[in-house]
């Protein structure tokens, strides 16, 4: 697969669909997982706690609709009990 066709350099493309309106990818982020809880700030007491899906939507491609699947994990806080996200302000 084809990883810089979305020109987002820490994303990897796992899958693309092509539709006749839209454009499907299935991304995994490359990011180094977060040092410290982002809610009460405690540092390197986060373990993984599964993954989920989110879609988000990008400008258009060849004039047609990107929908991109965000395979994300998430990290849950031994201190606080709070689940958090990896980090995506990568995109921006």
């Amino acid at each position: 697969m084809q990883n810089n066709i979305l020109n987002l350099s820490d994303l990897k493309v796992m899958d693309m669909e092509e539709f006749v309106d839209d454009y499907r990818f299935l991304v995994e982020t490359t990011a180094s997982p977060p040092s410290h809880c982002l809610k009460c700030g405690a540092v390197a007491n986060l373990y993984k706690h599964g993954k989920k899906q989110q879609l988000f939507f990008d400008l258009p491609m060849h004039a047609k609709r990107i929908g991109i699947y965000a395979k994300r994990q998430r990290y849950k806080c031994r201190e606080c009990d709070e689940t958090i996200f990896e980090n995506l302000l990568i995109w921006m």
